[in-house]
């Protein structure tokens, strides 16, 4: 029986590992959701092989864990390769404040809630994802909130909404493919006089065929024509290991916290996967990137973003 369940640890493990290693030649889709989740499938491969080797001291289980150890490792360092660089801010720089938050769409019971504590954030810019819970709250966000867009205001849907404190200009609504319509929003507000471009997204899911890979690309080639500072924040559905979407910071020169709180599922808490990003462009500069303490009823936490502009 050690034996037997030594043997069958091994095959599972050598099926997830051959998942995670398909990213390193090739990008097909159907393996995006893995790839997002490397470090989790290499922790628990490496847990399940420690447990093989304790039943059975065999060769192939300690082989399995030496790669084991090396995707793990390789998801480590990936985590810190597209972090911003450069000296942290100042401790008394002025400090801009982003909400992003997915709400869920069915999440009308909890409506008030979201609203009171979009209210209380203190953000400048607040990022909604699947906003129509809040549409009967528009009146009372908008006395805080006055500008918008979204639910309404430039779009025919109450899906992706941002809303601001102070006035917002050059507006655009995109649509990245024809699974979902009008779901990046990107606009400019004026901070410490200082135009700083504020983008927010939400992108399908990585195992909808190629959608998401093609929305990332579409993505990139509007931010791409962005000249100046740039703050983006979304749903990304995926990590940022996931490989299309370090393609698109790449692409982009979007750069990351140096480090990214858990935002799904709600249930796993801080040993979920942060597929909920905050991405900047110098020189806009992460000073901290926190997870609000409460899902309000959505299975995805919001974050809360204060960053700086470095200015010249």
């Amino acid at each position: 029986m050690r034996h037997f369940l030594s043997v069958a640890i091994c095959v599972i493990v050598s099926l997830a590992l051959l998942a995670l290693s398909v990213r390193y030649v090739s990008g097909f889709w159907f393996f995006s959701t893995a790839h997002s989740l490397q470090l989790h499938l290499s922790a628990a491969c490496i847990l399940a092989l420690l447990f093989a080797l304790f039943l059975r001291r065999h060769i192939l289980p300690l082989g399995l864990l030496f790669v084991s150890v090396l995707f793990l490792a390789h998801g480590l360092w990936m985590t810190h390769e597209l972090v911003q660089v450069g000296p942290s801010p100042a401790p008394d720089a002025p400090v801009f404040r982003l909400m992003s938050i997915n709400i869920l769409m069915n999440n009308f019971e909890n409506a008030q809630a979201i609203r009171d504590a979009i209210l209380q954030s203190g953000a400048d810019v607040v990022n909604v994802m699947e906003a129509a819970p809040l549409r009967p709250e528009l009146a009372a966000l908008s006395e805080v909130y006055p500008y918008r867009i979204g639910c309404g205001e430039m779009t025919s849907e109450c899906d992706l909404m941002v809303l601001s404190r102070t006035p917002l200009s050059s507006s655009t609504i995109v649509t990245l493919s024809n699974v979902f319509e009008e779901r990046m929003m990107l606009t400019q507000v004026s901070f410490q006089g200082q135009p700083i471009h504020v983008a927010a997204i939400h992108t399908t899911k990585p195992y909808f065929d190629n959608f998401q890979t093609t929305e990332l690309t579409n993505a990139a080639r509007v931010l791409g024509r962005v000249k100046g500072p740039l703050l983006l924040s979304g749903d990304f559905n995926a990590s940022s290991l996931a490989p299309n979407v370090r393609q698109f910071l790449r692409w982009t020169a979007l750069r990351t916290a140096p480090w990214e709180p858990a935002t799904w599922p709600d249930w796993a808490g801080w040993f979920g996967v942060p597929i909920d990003h905050v991405y900047v462009r110098p020189p806009v500069r992460i000073k901290s990137l926190q997870r609000l303490p409460d899902t309000l009823g959505s299975n995805h936490y919001g974050l809360i973003a204060d960053v700086t502009i470095d200015l010249p």
